[in-house]
């Protein structure tokens, strides 16, 4: 995969599926309701939100375990939260899996990287700052209503434990004094991941989502990261791409019916 001159080179896909096990896996094990394992290249965790994305087994090596799989999602049924599976795309095994385990497929989600530099067009009126610790719940009320889910639901991932970490930092941008998107971001060894980048629905297309995007990497790459990485939804693929983000895979990704 080719990288403008002067840059340095996009890490491979398999730098980048480590790097989202061992993120997910922080975060987990940060939270009082959350614990994860890592064995035989499958990551295994539980955060106890009851969000399919947020419990369950992510496969970051191509010969990732089959049998370590089918435990872990045992596991991970037991402690009664929704749960999702998400592999590389050429691990084949997934299917027969999920469907053992009565999940169903959802969208194929993009995992992404880029090198820096990362730079968004300027935007009037935004301002951006750092989330202190205990401002957690404005990360909140802007990312449940952005993504249509109650506050709640992100109050209990992202907690003031999480934004303490040194590794981790959340944004919010505000127009007016008003907090109209947010975002977050994990640093770990030369890899920052961007999270929950959410805008209101009645300040979308003004360049703000793209905006706290490179806020957030740039502050990575201050901080000792030499890539960033995300996993895309729809809506946001265009903005990532415009910024300089590269598809490297596409995970197929199976959520339990619970």
């Amino acid at each position: 995969m080719s990288t403008p001159t002067g840059l340095a080179p996009l890490p491979d896909a398999d730098a980048v599926a480590s790097a989202l096990g061992s993120t997910w896996a922080l975060l987990a094990t940060t939270l009082k309701t959350g614990w994860a394992r890592e064995a035989a290249g499958v990551h295994t965790l539980v955060t106890g939100v009851p969000v399919p994305a947020l419990n369950g087994a992510w496969v970051v090596r191509n010969d990732g375990d089959a049998a370590e799989v089918r435990a872990g999602l045992a596991d991970v049924a037991r402690d009664g939260v929704p749960f999702c599976l998400e592999t590389r795309p050429s691990w084949r095994e997934g299917e027969v899996i999920a469907a053992a385990h009565g999940m169903v497929a959802d969208a194929d989600i993009p995992l992404m990287a880029a090198v820096g530099p990362i730079n968004a067009s300027p935007v009037d009126g935004l301002s951006l700052r750092d989330l202190a610790a205990d401002e957690a719940p404005l990360h909140c009320e802007v990312a449940g209503p952005a993504f249509g889910a109650p506050p709640d639901l992100f109050a209990a991932v992202i907690t003031e434990d999480v934004l303490a970490r040194g590794e981790v930092r959340g944004y919010v941008g505000e127009v007016d004094g008003e907090a109209v998107v947010t975002a977050m971001s994990v640093t770990v060894g030369d890899a920052v991941g961007i999270f929950n980048v959410a805008t209101l629905a009645d300040h979308r297309r003004r360049g703000y989502g793209a905006a706290i995007t490179a806020r957030a990497a740039r502050d990575g790459f201050l901080n000792g990261a030499s890539w960033a990485w995300l996993q895309s939804s729809a809506v946001g693929y265009g903005v990532y791409e415009r910024l300089g983000f590269t598809t490297l895979e596409r995970w197929p990704c199976w959520v339990s019916r619970v």
